[in-house]
């Protein structure tokens, strides 16, 4: 599958580090999959709602969460941390 929704950063790996914007906030957590592979556009899955996410994050608060690129944040030269 070609087409990720916009998802096309590709310098993630599982495991890493990340931080993520959630509810206003930036927490951080680890990357444990990365779905870009299995993922729909929106406009081939027949709907608007539910669409899935590239990244699966286990929070350091022990929460899961699953996440696109732009809830990842990157540091100011543009790189992901």
């Amino acid at each position: 599958m070609t087409a990720t929704r916009g998802n096309t950063n590709a310098g993630r790996i599982i495991g890493e580090k990340v931080q993520v914007r959630r509810d206003g906030t930036v927490v951080g957590g680890s990357i444990v999959e990365d779905f870009a592979d299995s993922l729909v556009p929106g406009d081939q899955m027949g709907r608007e709602w539910a669409l899935p996410h590239r990244w699966a994050i286990a929070l350091d608060t022990g929460v899961l969460v699953f996440v696109d690129d732009n809830d990842l944040v990157e540091d100011s030269a543009g790189k992901p941390q």
